[in-house]
């Protein structure tokens, strides 16, 4: 795949993050920003903001890193475009399976927070987190230039880190030991091997590989 296609790709997916926001917007202006992000925080916010937005719109729609880029075969781009669009569907999931226990903040909502355990929470306990990263991953690919393709990864990190510690603290506060035994049983951003059944993905891909062939036929059939 051409590089500009993957620098497409990598805008829309910019684009789409905005839209998959855009319905908790609203949680976000009802209160002071303050509320969700202290002063150190806020610091580390700027780094992502750098790594993640400014510094690819600047590549992408300029040549001040040209000097800096590097290739990759081409046959890598495709795995990186599916970690990218995975990332999203990663993303869109963990604030659909959280519904009302989300907050844009680390606090807990007294009477309607609930610890949610299920679905993508079943595999790791920071499944947006884990979004990003899976994002972070994807753009060392689709943007191949050693300063602008890792900024994301290596300038998001501290914050990600600090961040998790706090909310793991809130978290272990109020749901006491149900919440510690969740964190020693799951993993905070990647699956652990031991939790993935390939028996059962096997099967599914079986399944799933027979139903389209069988779609097929039934289309040439007719």
């Amino acid at each position: 795949m051409e590089r500009t296609y993957l620098e497409i790709i990598f805008l829309c997916g910019m684009v789409l993050q905005v839209i998959l926001l855009l319905p908790y917007l609203p949680d976000y202006i009802a209160k002071k920003y303050h509320h969700f992000f202290n002063q150190k925080e806020r610091k580390f916010l700027m780094f992502i903001v750098c790594g993640y937005l400014i510094l690819p719109a600047v590549y992408v729609f300029s040549t001040w890193f040209s000097w800096f880029d590097y290739n990759l075969p081409k046959w890598i781009s495709f795995p990186a475009a599916f970690l990218y669009g995975f990332g999203f569907w990663i993303f869109y999931r963990a604030y659909v399976e959280l519904g009302p226990s989300w907050s844009p903040g680390y606090e807990i909502r007294e009477g309607g927070h609930l610890l949610v355990t299920s679905g993508l929470y079943k595999w790791v306990r920071h499944p947006i987190y884990a979004s990003f990263l899976a994002l972070a991953v994807a753009q060392v690919f689709l943007l191949q230039n050693w300063i602008v393709g890792p900024a994301f990864l290596l300038l998001g990190f501290p914050f990600y880190r600090y961040r998790v510690s706090r909310e793991e603290k809130s978290l272990s506060l109020h749901f006491g030991e149900k919440y510690e035994s969740y964190r020693n049983q799951t993993n905070a951003l990647i699956p652990a091997i031991d939790q993935i059944d390939f028996a059962q993905l096997v099967g599914k891909f079986k399944t799933f590989v027979r139903k389209r062939f069988k779609i097929l036929i039934r289309k040439k059939a007719n």
